[in-house]
């Protein structure tokens, strides 16, 4: 599994680095990022990335751990 940094920087990438900030502000927490992600993804609201696919694989892996697993990131420190 990935780490809290990558997961982090994944989401900053995809939601672009202003909207990650302002939500990460509002308090946020890393499956409230999965769920803006999907939604985002589910629009075409993605900020476009180099990265996006390998990104979009990192998060739908918390996402399937949060939502149909054990309920927790399974993220490193």
């Amino acid at each position: 599994m990935a780490t809290k940094s990558q997961f982090d920087e994944a989401a900053k990438r995809l939601l672009g680095e202003e909207k990650y900030s302002n939500l990460l502000r509002s308090g946020f927490a890393r499956p409230d990022f999965c769920r803006e992600i999907a939604q985002d993804a589910f629009i075409d609201g993605l900020h476009p990335s180099p990265s996006q696919d390998g990104d979009l694989v990192l998060i739908r892996q918390v996402a399937t751990r949060l939502w149909k697993g054990d309920g927790v990131t399974g993220l490193d420190d």
